[in-house]
């Protein structure tokens, strides 16, 4: 067993929990085939052998059917010590008092979303495209989800977007990226390589005949990976490539290159050592322009 929280959750503050969502590596989302009267057990399971985060999904049921359903699934994440979301339903989450809730792009907007959750609950989005990425980054989410990556009955009609759509939103989002979509052993380490903080499943934990061994495989896969470095970035949290130099980040969070200014550590850099400073765990940047105003980053 992997999970960096032991217990139930020790509180219920927007802090603690973004920490814990932070902390993070699997999530679980639940399928519509499983029966309902053994899905709190392999809730159970699932997060014994590993899994950090649960969203109940069951696209087959109205929210006031699902009450009941909701608060023993709850009760399992909870007693091992996971997250515990719900897709969709804001009302049902307020009513079993989830962790959080996840949205898709044609669910409620995210800003209204946050206003009927208050600061304390956690927000997700689904993203499909480099613009709702871009989005995303505007509106009060505390993860993002990418995908699918693969094509996967469970998005029927949904094309996948691959690993690259990944990659992209590991470039460019201040939140965890969760990678999604036709994803089990052997693409987990990939997806992380790909830049994804969470590498969520559904069948490959909900079909198992073991989940919590199945669950095991995938954490292990996980945590062998190389995940990419974590900065902070003009007073944001940013990833970047392994192995990126200061040039690589703006290239990549496509910040105009004339006229910027780097501070790296506390010491800035000239132009010509952009290309040459490799960024680390924890560095800490400023970017700034001389000319043309703000930020620069996006």
């Amino acid at each position: 067993m992997s999970q960096v929280w032991a217990g139930p959750l020790r509180s219920s503050t927007g802090p603690a929990r973004r920490a814990q969502l932070k902390a993070s590596r699997l999530y679980l989302v639940t399928d519509d085939e499983t029966p309902a009267a053994a899905l709190p057990q392999l809730i159970a399971r699932a997060v014994d052998g590993g899994v950090d985060v649960i969203q109940l999904r069951r696209k087959g049921e109205v929210p006031k059917n699902l009450v009941a359903l909701a608060r023993e699934c709850l009760r399992s994440a909870r007693d091992q010590g996971a997250l515990f979301l719900i897709d969709d339903h804001l009302e049902l989450a307020l009513e079993v008092d989830a962790d959080g809730v996840h949205l898709g792009q044609g669910d409620l907007d995210a800003a209204e979303a946050r206003i009927q959750l208050g600061p304390d609950r956690l927000l997700g989005l689904s993203t499909h495209t480099k613009d709702q990425v871009l989005r995303a980054g505007t509106q009060p989410v505390d993860y993002i989800s990418a995908g699918p990556v693969y094509a996967t009955p469970t998005k029927p009609g949904r094309p996948a977007v691959g690993f690259e759509h990944v990659t992209l939103a590991a470039g460019r989002s201040a939140v965890p990226v969760v990678a999604i979509g036709g994803l089990r052993s052997g693409r987990a380490a990939p997806a992380i390589a790909a830049g994804a903080d969470l590498v969520a499943v559904v069948r490959a934990i909900c079909r198992a005949e073991d989940p919590a061994g199945a669950a095991a495989a995938l954490r292990a896969e996980i945590d062998s990976a190389a995940a990419w470095p974590r900065l902070r970035v003009n007073g944001q949290d940013r990833k970047c490539v392994p192995g990126s130099s200061v040039h690589d980040l703006l290239v990549q969070l496509e910040v105009e290159l004339r006229g910027v200014v780097v501070e790296l550590d506390g010491q800035i850099l000239a132009e010509p050592e952009l290309a040459g400073a490799l960024l680390r765990e924890g560095d800490q940047l400023e970017i700034v322009h001389l000319v043309g105003g703000g930020s620069g980053h996006g």
